[in-house]
């Protein structure tokens, strides 16, 4: 995995925490509010890794990442009902892989749906030649309301993929001290 990935990986994972859009006390937010929050995200991303964020750009991809000279660093996806199989996301991605150094999709998953979930993406990007960074949430329903449990970082490559990183989706169920202190 390139350097920049890493980078990438390492500064969504950190910035998914900042300015979250639910507290403890009101667990709940809309749709909007969370296509803010990965908004501001990948906003940030992109300034830190000194490329701008374009949003709805080209191919009305929800974002890209762009240098000043003009070349790509990744274009961004993101979707809500992940399980809904009529969702274009994957062929824009395919599509404008060849200009970006990597591809970045977000999704959401119910937790017993994982699986299936990742089997999905492996078939719509194997014969993908760029990475594909996925952010997953996944979450558990309760009275049609979304509990997230967990962000996973997968990165899908050359047919095959693996879990990168594993972190609570929630600000306040880190165990900080066992967060700080394990080894990679």
């Amino acid at each position: 995995m390139k350097r920049i990935e890493r980078d990438f990986i390492a500064l969504f994972n950190c910035l998914w925490f900042q300015d979250f859009p639910v507290t403890v006390e009101d667990q709940l937010a809309s749709r909007s509010d969370w296509t803010i929050h990965l908004g501001s995200v990948v906003r940030q991303c992109a300034s830190l890794l000194g490329a701008r964020a374009l949003f709805e750009h080209g191919e009305r991809t929800d974002a890209a990442l762009r240098y000043p000279s003009g070349e790509y660093l990744t274009f961004v996806e993101w979707e809500w009902e992940l399980a809904n199989s009529g969702i274009n996301e994957f062929g824009k991605l395919r599509r404008s892989s060849d200009r970006a150094v990597f591809q970045t999709f977000v999704g959401y998953s119910k937790v017993n749906e994982v699986e299936g979930t990742l089997e999905k993406i492996q078939a719509e990007w194997q014969q993908c030649s760029k990475p594909l960074l996925v952010f997953l949430i996944t979450f558990e329903l309760f009275g049609g309301n979304r509990c997230f449990e967990s962000l996973d970082t997968y990165i899908f490559s050359k047919g095959k993929y693996r879990r990168e990183r594993r972190q609570p989706a929630l600000p306040w169920n880190i165990n900080r001290r066992q967060f700080n202190s394990e080894d990679d």
